[in-house]
């Protein structure tokens, strides 16, 4: 055989090689995966471009799991109902939504709320379109203890481009010196429409107050003070609705509305430290040095019990104006500082605390704590103090008043309530009360006087901010609730 046969023999045979196996290799692969190309032939062969294989197929990540497929806290509350006053409203009017919650492990105690960012389960809300022209996403939280939480949205509601012909805006602070005693102040603010020449503007009248607690006033001014004292303390919060209708001549009254949460001491010591905690309120609120050189207030003590409690111990502590040391303290008789040894429920004690400055030059202030339990064998404890007042502002010791309208509101400040000093807390009242309507007009007109014809010319650089609630209307200073002033005088 020559050698040219036996080499295309060996050559035919491993073809014929390359197939079976290529066969058997189709038979085991599956379906989905291509076959691999043939091993090269001797000689000259036309390679065929085969596509690759695909790779596998790589797992989608699992994406996270929505809030509403989250597993909720057990002890979350359980929101009931949500309700909505009006469908529709214009910019700035007041819309009241109102929660309905309830807590599955029984602590309904503790709930409180929040609505579109405002505290309580009823708030009035005033919703403004936005400036690409969306209707406000507003949102309710109800809280349980520990602050677990449930949020769901506000039901939807139309805000129209219009405004309201009247709205009523009620601000509140607390009164320094106080943990239940706020001032409330409404102002009156009218939307006329353009162009109408019959136009009349509203005068109040008079002003009827509801505080939420079952109390109500009429004033003739728009301001008012109360004293929420006297609400039950029998859960963490006391949520009210404080309303005002303002009554003008003939027309209907114009509404207004504000939520207010307040928390409870009384509950939160005994739900949470098992404690009778004693009330304290001081009359005058800020200390006063008499002329003998003693300091007097009058103090009462108090409970949420509907029974007597009982006071076994009592400590007197003095706290010296320059101390090296821990403060001296002294075991006293209960009853030498009270009078009696037993707190009755409702008004509890009233009695004085005297602080004498002769006596005790170098001692900035008095501390005084009581200890014992009530009818039921609980602890009660409490503590109050009188202490020496700062010294009254002399022409070489004060900071002098710059601003002239400040300064010419003190003077006629201290006309009218015939004192040598006045507060800011006083000036504040008067300002409430109208007294000062002259001063501000008068200052007002100098300003616009003032103001360059060309409006070219720069205006003068902003002075510092007047001290006090001297904010001009138009400047919305005057729709901000007040902070608690500092104790002081002027």
């Amino acid at each position: 055989m020559s050698r040219r046969r036996k080499t295309g023999i060996a050559a035919l045979g491993a073809g014929l090689l390359v197939v079976l196996v290529a066969c058997l290799w189709r038979n085991d692969t599956p379906p989905s995966t291509p076959p691999p190309p043939p091993p090269a032939m001797p000689g000259p062969t036309r390679v065929e471009a085969v596509p690759a294989p695909a790779p596998p197929p790589v797992p989608a990540a699992e994406a996270p799991p929505t809030p509403a497929e989250a597993k909720a806290d057990p002890a979350a509350p359980i929101i009931d109902d949500v309700t909505v006053e009006k469908t529709e409203v214009c910019e700035g009017e007041e819309n009241l939504v109102s929660v309905r919650a309830h807590t599955p492990d029984g602590t309904d105690a503790f709930l409180h709320y929040a609505i579109g960012g405002r505290l309580g389960p009823r708030v009035p809300l005033r919703s403004w379109i936005a400036d690409d022209g969306e209707s406000p996403k507003l949102q309710i939280q109800v809280f349980g203890k520990n602050n677990v939480m449930t949020m769901v949205d506000v039901p939807p509601f139309t805000v129209k481009q219009c405004k309201p012909q009247r709205m009523a805006l009620i601000t509140s602070h607390l009164r320094a010196n106080t943990w239940s005693e706020f001032d409330f102040e409404v102002k009156l603010m009218e939307n006329p429409t353009p162009g109408n020449a019959s136009f009349v503007p509203f005068q109040p009248r008079k002003y009827e107050w509801t505080f939420g607690d079952g109390e109500t006033a009429t004033t003739e001014l728009p301001s008012v003070t109360h004293n929420f004292e006297a609400r039950k303390q029998d859960a963490m919060f006391s949520n009210l609705l404080v309303e005002v209708k303002v009554y003008g001549n003939a027309d209907e009254p114009v509404l207004g509305r504000a939520s207010l949460q307040l928390m409870n001491p009384a509950f939160e010591d005994l739900a949470t430290k098992g404690v009778v905690t004693l009330l304290v309120q001081f009359t005058p609120r800020f200390p006063e040095l008499g002329s003998d050189g003693v300091v007097r207030q009058k103090v009462r003590l108090f409970h949420m019990r509907d029974k007597p409690v009982f006071i076994h111990n009592a400590q007197v502590f003095k706290h010296l104006v320059n101390p090296t040391g821990p403060s001296p303290q002294q075991v006293v008789d209960p009853s030498s500082l009270l009078g009696t040894s037993i707190i009755p429920p409702g008004r509890g004690i009233e009695f004085e605390a005297k602080l004498d400055t002769n006596k005790d030059p170098d001692v900035f202030s008095m501390e005084f704590t009581l200890e014992g339990k009530d009818s039921e064998g609980l602890p009660v404890r409490g503590a109050y103090s009188v202490m020496r007042p700062p010294p009254k502002p002399t022409k070489e010791k004060s900071d002098p008043v710059l601003d002239p309208m400040l300064k010419e509101k003190i003077l006629a400040a201290r006309k009218l309530l015939n004192k040598p000093y006045v507060t800011d807390e006083d000036l504040w009242a008067l300002e409430r009360q109208g007294k000062f309507a002259e001063i501000n007009a008068r200052f007002a007109n100098e300003q616009a006087a003032a103001k360059p014809s060309d409006p070219r010319d720069a205006p003068p650089k902003p002075g510092p901010p007047p001290e006090g609630p001297t904010a001009a209307p138009g400047t919305g200073g005057e729709h901000r609730p007040h902070t608690p002033p500092k104790p002081g005088s002027r």
